[in-house]
């Protein structure tokens, strides 16, 4: 991967990151709030969003610019 494609994906992926965690988050509150467990799509948005966190974090680490 070129560090130009790294950097697009942190550009793409990093938003998208924080969206989907923000999400799971909002839905982890509510569900504790009304003494409820969190929902499934809630873990599921959850996981995707720290996978993308992840991705983006080591593809700088291996192919990002010096």
């Amino acid at each position: 991967m070129t560090p130009v494609q790294v950097d697009w994906l942190s550009i793409v992926l990093g938003p998208l990151a924080l969206i989907a965690l923000a999400f799971a988050f909002s839905a982890q509150r509510s569900a504790v709030k009304r003494g409820e467990s969190m929902p499934g799509w809630g873990k599921a948005v959850q996981g995707v969003g720290i996978a993308f966190v992840l991705f983006v974090a080591l593809s700088n680490m291996a192919w990002g610019s010096p």
